[in-house]
């Protein structure tokens, strides 16, 4: 993310984000009744009756967004509140898209403080890591990012058996070599920092020895999981070569603070909050030292229960809390919303 423009007097923050993660993290921060200003195109009448699309400067005030988690494309809609005169288009209803390397200008009435910090956090380069889960049978390779984890590949090795009349090494250094132009590729695509492969067998090795060669800047790790496929990736997210590539990643870090609740929910429950009601008095008794919040809760719909939300989150932030938004495609997503969407470790405990 670049930042280009800060009035925090007026509202304004202009900025330019730079990839998929930037994206979502807008997606996130954009509410309704934002004003967003960006060079957009729009239908229009000219000379003759006949319409064009003309390039041209837009604000629109926020009515809704819409995004597709790992993809690119942030689509803005809202009403036009200011614009060319000549085109009369004030009063009517746009869609700006927003993509990496595309300038917007966003006002908010008040820019809450830990809204401000996730976007200087979004200033430093964020890992992404490829999962690569591998064995004699199956074979998945995952995106581990800010957006949560995203399954790219897999499947079944269907490799013959060592004792059938086939030469068993030759076809598996073959297909090896298949993965590891597939890994590379994904390497270049999402711009991946590390690669972790993870097998029960010297596999792990082999392969490791592969993506080297083509992918020389990019760090390569092995690791031991009982197998490969889905349940390797799922294995391979827990262990610690994981966790040492991913120890800044926000996904990690929400991972973390839930089994730290856990296990706290178990042995002194006084020492933990969670759902909306619980948290905020927790933060108002100035006890909160963490909080997971899912980003479900963040985009409600009800604009007073959002509000409520931001209002919690922002008196967190203030008495000092770290706070971590987890998205929907992260694996502990769900277990999050059944604690009412909203989790925190104290500093104290509380009755």
């Amino acid at each position: 993310m670049k930042i280009l423009e800060k009035d925090l007097r007026k509202g304004i923050v202009k900025l330019v984000p730079e990839d998929q993660d930037d994206i979502w993290l807008l997606y996130n921060i954009i509410m309704p009744d934002d004003h967003i200003t960006a060079q957009t195109t729009r239908d229009v009448k000219v000379e003759g009756g006949n319409s064009r699309r003309i390039p041209m400067t837009l604000t629109i005030r926020v009515k809704a967004l819409e995004f597709q988690p790992f993809t690119d494309r942030l689509r803005i809609r809202g009403i036009v509140v200011k614009g060319p005169e000549r085109f009369g288009v004030r009063g009517h209803y746009h869609t700006i898209n927003v993509g990496p390397g595309k300038p917007i200008i966003i006002q908010k009435e008040r820019w809450p403080a830990h809204v401000l910090k996730r976007l200087e956090k979004a200033l430093e380069r964020r890992p992404r890591i490829l999962l690569v889960a591998i064995d004699y049978d199956d074979v998945a390779i995952a995106l581990m990012s800010e957006q949560g984890v995203k399954t790219l590949y897999e499947e079944a090795l269907r490799l013959p058996g060592k004792n059938e009349p086939v030469d068993f090494d030759k076809i598996l250094d073959r297909f090896l070599v298949e993965i590891g132009k597939i890994i590379a590729d994904y390497v270049s695509r999402y711009g991946a920092r590390s690669v972790i492969i993870g097998s029960p067998s010297m596999l792990r090795r082999k392969l490791a020895s592969i993506i080297k060669e083509r992918v020389g800047n990019t760090i390569v790790i092995s690791d031991n999981v009982s197998m490969g496929g889905r349940p390797g990736i799922k294995e391979l997210m827990r262990r610690d070569s994981v966790k040492k590539a991913l120890k800044e990643a926000s996904l990690m870090r929400a991972q973390e603070v839930l089994a730290e609740f856990r296990k706290l929910l178990m042995t002194n429950d006084k020492m933990v909050a969670y759902g909306v009601d619980d948290v905020e008095r927790a933060v108002m008794l100035n006890a909160v030292d963490k909080i997971v919040v899912s980003e479900e809760l963040l985009r409600t719909c009800d604009e007073h229960e959002r509000r409520h939300i931001d209002k919690i989150l922002e008196e967190a932030y203030r008495r000092g809390a770290e706070i971590i938004v987890v998205p929907r495609e992260s694996p502990i997503y769900y277990e999050l919303e059944g604690l009412g969407g909203i989790i925190a470790i104290l500093r104290f405990p509380i009755s």
